[in-house]
């Protein structure tokens, strides 16, 4: 049996979406399929991951997926294999595209997506066996640091420039990812965030190596609660400037 996939890219967001669009019968095979909307069952991987598994032969089927920050670790523990090659390829076709093409300016380039549709056997559908067990952090500890986070966001936000914009926004993304993700980790837009802070030219070194030691610490559920202790304590922007000012005449 054939599942007609169909994934789509878009860089802006840097979001992949999957689904099945139908099923098509080998030769020799019954004619009557499944029915897989109406037993869909949908699920997380993780805080970036949301899936949807439907029952084909008695086996759970993948039929839907959608990857959030996709090019910071487009294989993700969880989804089949062959949804790992398939999302580089359409990320690696599209920054190939973005190099080679003259992109007008003006929203039709900035929401622009990329698509690719394959016949692929149901077999390289099936949900793997999962080695490593999801690990949810407790509602409180959740709850904690997406208020850790949006307490760092907002005492930042006074002095908020061009340089600073780029970092606060991954931060925001962040922790509504956390806030929103039930408990589980949210590795990639951790990642995401960590590599928008390091690039973003902040003015005050002191300010971009708190938030990224913060960052840092929430890849992981096991340190998030040094994480909160962290954006809790960190000072405002005008004692950061201070700090840097200070540092500056030491050196």
């Amino acid at each position: 049996m054939k599942a007609h996939l169909t994934l789509k890219y878009r860089p802006l967001s840097d979001t992949v979406l999957g689904f099945v669009e139908g099923l098509t019968p080998d030769a020799g095979e019954s004619s009557t399929l499944p029915d897989i909307s109406s037993t869909v069952v949908r699920d997380r991987l993780d805080a970036d991951t949301t899936v949807e598994w439907a029952p084909i032969d008695g086996v759970d089927v993948l039929v839907g997926f959608q990857q959030l920050h996709a090019s910071v670790r487009p294989r993700v523990e969880g989804l089949p294999g062959l949804i790992g090659v398939l999302v580089t390829e359409l990320i690696l076709k599209a920054k190939d595209d973005e190099d080679t093409e003259d992109v007008v300016g003006g929203p039709a380039s900035i929401l622009r997506s990329f698509e690719m549709r394959h016949d692929v056997d149901v077999t390289m559908l099936v949900k793997p066996v999962v080695v490593r067990e999801r690990v949810r952090a407790p509602r409180a500890t959740t709850k904690g640091v997406e208020a850790a986070l949006h307490h760092m966001i907002d005492r930042a936000e006074v002095n908020e420039d061009d340089s600073s914009r780029p970092a606060l926004a991954a931060l925001r993304d962040l922790a509504a990812s956390i806030g929103d993700g039930e408990g589980l980790s949210s590795e990639r837009t951790a990642e995401a965030a960590f590599q928008a802070i390091s690039s973003s030219g902040m003015r005050s070194r002191q300010q971009q190596t708190a938030w990224l030691n913060v960052v840092n610490d929430l890849r992981d559920q096991r340190t998030w609660s040094r994480a909160i202790q962290s954006a809790m304590s960190a000072p405002d922007s005008d004692a950061m400037s201070e700090l840097d000012a200070a540092k500056n005449d030491d050196d």
